[in-house]
């Protein structure tokens, strides 16, 4: 139960320190978490891989705002599922590209002693 208990307060801290990575445009947090055959799938309903979601990260694309209101961390041995939700705003430009709730699901694998980001999947919530 210990171990469960330290493994979800990584997850959780993980994805804290991702949401900040953005807001400060840090490519490099992203490209260490995330595992070469990462699968993203964005709000639009693109599929894209880790180079072009870093690219997100390095072009005119700015986080304004990634605020987390709730977690849930389900871990199955070495793998780790974060469903969270939360506020993100993005623009580009004067564009805005992300702007209201959206609901996640990161799926995380222990590789060599490290957490990494397998696919991530982000969908806006509509409102009603």
């Amino acid at each position: 139960m210990n171990q469960r208990s330290e493994d979800e307060q990584a997850l959780i801290k993980i994805q804290h320190e991702w949401a900040e990575a953005r807001i400060k445009g840090d490519s490099s947090y992203t490209r260490g978490l995330e595992a070469e055959d990462c699968t993203i799938v964005w709000p639009d309903g693109r599929i894209v891989s880790k180079s072009a979601d870093l690219q997100t990260m390095t072009g005119d694309i700015v986080f304004t705002e990634f605020k987390i209101d709730d977690l849930r961390v389900r871990l199955y041995g070495d793998t780790g599922i974060v469903v969270g939700e939360g506020t993100i705003k993005a623009q580009k430009a004067t564009q805005d590209l992300l702007d209201g709730k959206f609901v996640w699901t990161d799926t995380f694998v222990r590789r060599s002693g490290q957490w990494k980001v397998v696919a991530s999947q982000i969908t806006p919530v509509l409102e009603k």
